[in-house]
């Protein structure tokens, strides 16, 4: 998968408000005209009466305000909320030609846009959680920045942060609406100013790449990063500020995952292995698969040779049966658990992984594998990365060492509990080999501390209750005990 621009969809953000000024345009009556064929038309004139012109089958509606008087003359035309969605949209599909919106003689510029990231409340969400997350991140902001403007008020749905004055390049909000958590940033002056030409010019995978990261850029610089409603900052991060070369594994959240047995395991650290190996041929779908629909799903057909895929892992093949297992490898996807999502209390959808696998060896001397992977798994951008060496296993208890830190890794949180209690309970091995395994992992920590992955300093919990901070670049396998309960360490998180 070609690594391209971000964009508005790529990270869930959506377009709250757009408008734009027309400097010394003063009959907004011609542009109210123009934008009838897809909007009801409101307008407010100078005097402020009102002049309303609509059409049932137009769903959205567009305001547009005469500037006669004051410091300023001409036309401002808003959309705000669905609207301002909407006629993006229109934008970008090309359904709405910016010739409608210019008039000779007269400026049209990018007034204003507002950009929002919703993130839905979960289980662990309560007010008082929220208002305390609001008031931490007030606290950081007056400690560590020069913006003074800042406020904590009380919201129909609860309090909202407010960051800067409405005047200013940059105001920022945080609030609740409809059982979510908004953040928005609204852009203005100069900050419009930069970017309006590529949209004027339908550049527009450059205009949003542009201001998706200054969206994030902000809101890392204001918010809390080690708070649940933060994690959406933190993965933005994790997916596009890592080192491609030295970090190879790539994971999605494991959240409430059970892995009772060896052959579940095994299974689960295949599926890694292997859209890992996806990630790597850096496929464009829209030009090297083939696209198949099954009812309302998408999947991609690619083909690729079982050679490619040994030299990706470092998986070692010596003789026929050990290449036999490897086939039976790819057909074991399909054991997978279907991708389920939930509409309602009466509508569900249920989905296999990878509904086709096929191998085949047409010339008698090379393999190749064909596979029908659905759109979920082939184009996400897992945000979670880890060093190659994880990519291979040397037995089972080292797959399910390796397997125990991936569950560890993979959560969205920035500490992690590496829960060794239950990984020494599940194993029965000699003393020469229990010291091998703590050596694996205290091995498997420094290459996570070199990889810059985690931080150097962890803290052993024993299930006693008593704590010891360590630093993992000094640990002994004298200190990795069956006595411990968890390991816990911290995620780097690098500035943008």
């Amino acid at each position: 998968m070609n690594q391209s621009k971000l964009s508005f969809k790529s990270e869930n953000l959506v377009v709250d408000w757009i408008s734009f000024n027309i400097a010394g345009f003063s009959d907004p009556k011609i542009i109210g005209d123009r934008l009838f064929p897809y909007f009801n038309v409101s307008i407010t004139m100078v005097d402020q009466s009102k002049i309303r012109f609509s059409d049932r089958r137009n769903i959205y509606n567009v305001s547009i305000r005469e500037h006669s008087k004051g410091h300023w003359i001409g036309s401002q035309i808003i959309f705000s909320g669905e609207n301002a969605t909407y006629f993006y949209k229109l934008i970008k599909t090309q359904k709405l030609n910016w010739s409608i919106l210019k008039f000779d003689l007269y400026t049209l510029s990018l007034g204003r846009i507002d950009l929002c990231f919703s993130r839905p409340n979960d289980s662990n969400h309560t007010s008082e959680l929220f208002n305390a997350f609001l008031v931490d991140s007030r606290s950081q902001i007056q400690n560590n920045t020069n913006t003074r403007h800042i406020k904590l008020q009380d919201f129909p749905d609860g309090k909202i942060l407010k960051v800067n004055r409405r005047n200013n390049s940059v105001h920022y909000r945080v609030y609740q609406k409809n059982q979510k958590v908004r953040f928005e940033i609204e852009l203005k002056h100069r900050k419009t100013k930069l970017v309006q030409d590529y949209l004027f010019q339908n550049q527009l995978d450059v205009f949003e790449d542009i201001l998706v990261i200054q969206h994030f850029q902000y809101s890392k610089r204001v918010l809390r990063l080690d708070s649940v409603y933060t994690d959406w900052v933190v993965n933005f991060q994790r997916k596009h500020l890592g080192d491609p070369i030295s970090r190879s594994l790539v994971t999605s959240y494991l959240k409430n995952i059970l892995i009772s047995n060896q052959e579940e395991e095994k299974r689960f650290f295949h599926l890694l292995q292997f859209l890992s190996f996806i990630k790597s041929l850096e496929l464009n779908p829209c030009k090297d698969c083939k696209k198949y629909r099954i009812k309302k799903e998408c999947y991609y057909s690619f083909k690729f040779p079982l050679s490619q895929f040994v030299a990706f892992t470092g998986i070692r093949l010596s003789n026929h049966s050990e290449r036999k297992k490897l086939i039976i490898y790819f057909y074991q996807l399909q054991k997978l658990d279907p991708i389920i999502k939930i509409f309602s209390k009466r509508a569900f959808r249920s989905y296999v992984c990878f509904p086709y696998v096929e191998c085949e060896n047409p010339c008698g001397n090379s393999w190749f594998i064909e596979v029908l992977a659905a759109e979920e798994l082939f184009c996400f951008p897992y945000p979670f990365q880890l060093p190659k060496s994880f990519l291979v296993s040397t037995h089972k208890n080292d797959l399910r060492l390796k397997v125990k830190f991936m569950q560890s890794l993979a959560c969205s949180e920035q500490s992690k509990l590496l829960d060794l209690q239950e990984f020494f309970n599940r194993i029965n091995v000699r003393n020469n080999q229990l010291i091998q395994i703590k050596k694996r992992i205290i091995q498997l920590l420094n290459e996570l501390v070199e990889n810059k992955i985690i931080h150097n300093e962890v803290v052993i919990q024993l299930k006693s209750g008593k704590k010891k901070n360590l630093l993992i670049n000094t640990l002994t396998t004298s200190e990795i005990t069956r006595r411990i309960k968890y390991i816990k360490f911290h995620e780097i998180f690098k500035k943008v």
